[in-house]
């Protein structure tokens, strides 16, 4: 089938799991920013959350599939386990740039808060998180890309996504359906990679001036 005629008869269809993809990534995104920054501080601020960086390794080390079918074995089939299998494979770069980059930190710039009677609390987010920031941000282009990537093995578990389109043409070897649900999907890693860039890019000028 021409791409152009494949296009014209799924337009609506491709629109709709573009954008069920796009609100996929943002719940999981949403989730591994907030929860890596607070243990990457945890892990940068106290010796007993150390542990947290070697497992949080292992678990990224592990496979896209095995995790899927761990949080499908738990959870049951739907939106759920695809969120926790993809949080757990995106959250390791945040949790990593945010504890190397709070403690790569001058520590006379630390010393010298203190002696102006800033409380902990002041420091870290007057002072540790905006300096850390170009580097949070670097961490958090990574886990968009693995995000948006590996979500279209959701797939695979009855998840609407891009990932549908994919599995369609591997299944009925359908090269149009492939082409598109790969080509959006990089397409999208692509744009937030470079936007997230941008933004990294402009905070550290800021930082340096």
């Amino acid at each position: 089938m021409d791409l152009q005629i494949y296009l014209s008869r799924n337009w609506s269809n491709i629109i709709g799991l573009t954008f069920e993809h796009i609100k996929l990534f943002a719940i999981t995104i949403f989730f591994a920013i907030l929860i890596g920054m607070m243990l990457g501080i945890l892990t940068a601020k106290s010796d007993r959350f150390s542990f947290i960086v070697p497992v949080f390794n292992s678990l990224q080390s592990a496979p896209d599939l095995i995790l899927l079918a761990l949080a499908l074995y738990f959870l049951g089939a739907g939106v759920t386990a695809a969120l926790v299998a993809f949080f757990v494979k995106g959250i390791l770069p945040i949790l990593r740039n945010t504890y190397s980059g709070i403690i790569s930190l001058d520590p006379h710039v630390i010393e010298a808060a203190k002696g102006m009677g800033m409380s902990q609390r002041q420091i870290l987010f007057r002072i540790e998180l905006p300096m850390a920031l170009p580097v949070i941000i670097a961490g958090i282009r990574v886990a968009s890309v693995i995000a948006i990537s590996v979500l279209t093995l959701s797939a695979y578990i009855g998840v609407r996504s891009l990932g549908v389109l994919i599995a369609q043409g591997i299944a009925t070897s359908n090269q149009e359906a492939l082409i598109v649900g790969s080509g959006l999907t990089a397409l999208l890693a692509i744009l937030m990679n470079y936007s997230l860039y941008l933004i990294e890019k402009q905070i550290s000028r800021r930082s340096a001036s």
